[in-house]
């Protein structure tokens, strides 16, 4: 931890493998081109009074993406220890400087000196004590940026294969069938979700170089090394997502095999509610009120442990006891905008719902 304070950079990102081309000049906001040669590396030993000797080094990429690597020597084991994190990086000409920035907003702000080396002039949230100016010195080795960060994102899984959506930059990265995927899988399956809908997720990864699927080319994947945690209905800002989920969510009765549902004066509309917590679900059928639970792991959707009152009402009684056939055939869901389609175990829809009130 006092490594990390006598650090200059403490904050990290993680952007696109392929925003920009290699290639493509960097530019800020006024057409202007950052001076820099792109991809680079810039290393500076950290002065810092009460730590051990520590350097930094960080590797700026054409696509805004920055790595930072922070090795010190254990003064007791003589051991190097390192710490590594990953940012976004942005030019701004005015002023001529590089900004770093992290999820939780902490900034760096970095002068492009006339020879083109970058002087630490101000870290925000007390990361670096602003006396502390130093140069990073450019270093022609080849960028490297195989370590171990923390990083945050919106994951989604279809057709075997995960996606992970970085959250400042809205990279999407395919995610590597290696270390702890098996570990974000198995949590992602096990989360009531829409389909394929994307789900926040923490997580301790690398980024792999690897040939695309189906061809010569390579792109970057993400390795799950740690399965950190899952954080279902909520967005990359930390605040409820506005995306329609399956639970924590009414849903309406408007169709069953494949006709509209006509409600006569004194019906009410059939609906199921389904909530996040226990897995529980309640409704009405038509005529009576029924309460249970339900199963979703992947695509696969059960109502289950169903109760109801079964009371005779004048009319909404051949309506309820369609819909409960329905509720027992389901197998399977799609939600496609903001209908919910019930489906058996052959993909054959049984039921549409609509999203809303009751």
């Amino acid at each position: 931890m006092q490594i990390l304070t006598c650090l200059l950079l403490t904050l990290f990102i993680l952007l696109p493998g392929c925003a920009q081309q290699e290639h493509t000049p960097v530019t800020d906001e006024t057409g202007t081109v950052c001076p820099l040669p792109l991809p680079t590396v810039y290393v500076a030993d950290i002065p810092c009074h009460d730590c051990p000797p520590t350097t930094a080094s960080l590797t700026l990429r054409p696509d805004a993406l920055y790595f930072l690597r922070v090795t010190s020597t254990n003064p007791e084991t003589g051991a190097e220890e390192s710490k590594a994190e990953i940012g976004v990086w942005k030019f701004v000409s005015v002023g001529n400087t590089i900004l770093l920035t992290t999820y939780d907003n902490v900034a760096g702000t970095l002068l492009i000196t006339p020879t083109n080396n970058l002087r630490v002039v101000k870290v925000s949230g007390g990361i670096i004590p602003p006396y502390v100016n130093y140069d990073l010195i450019r270093d022609d080795s080849k960028p490297g940026y195989d370590d171990v960060v923390r990083i945050k994102g919106m994951y989604s899984y279809m057709a075997d294969a995960g996606r992970f959506t970085e959250c400042l930059t809205d990279a999407t990265f395919p995610v590597a069938m290696e270390a702890e995927n098996a570990a974000l899988e198995q949590a992602y399956m096990n989360t009531p979700h829409g389909q394929a809908e994307p789900i926040l997720v923490t997580l301790e990864a690398r980024l792999k170089s690897r040939h695309r699927m189906g061809g010569l080319r390579y792109e970057e994947a993400v390795v799950p090394v740690r399965f950190i945690n899952i954080r279902p209905g909520i967005a990359c800002d930390g605040k409820k997502s506005s995306r329609l989920r399956l639970v924590d969510n009414t849903w309406r009765l408007i169709e069953m095999d494949g006709k509209p549902i006509n409600l006569d004066e004194v019906q009410s509309n059939p609906f199921v509610h389904l909530q996040t917590k226990g897995n529980r679900m309640n409704g009405f059928a038509g005529c009576n009120r029924f309460f249970g639970t339900y199963l979703v792991k992947g695509e696969i959707f059960f109502f289950n442990k169903r109760v109801s009152r079964r009371l005779a009402c004048v009319s909404g009684m051949e309506m309820e006891d369609s819909f409960f056939k329905v509720l027992s055939a389901t197998e399977g869901y799609r939600i496609e905008g903001e209908i919910l389609e019930l489906r058996d175990r052959n993909g054959k829809v049984l039921a549409r719902l609509h999203a809303g009130g009751t």
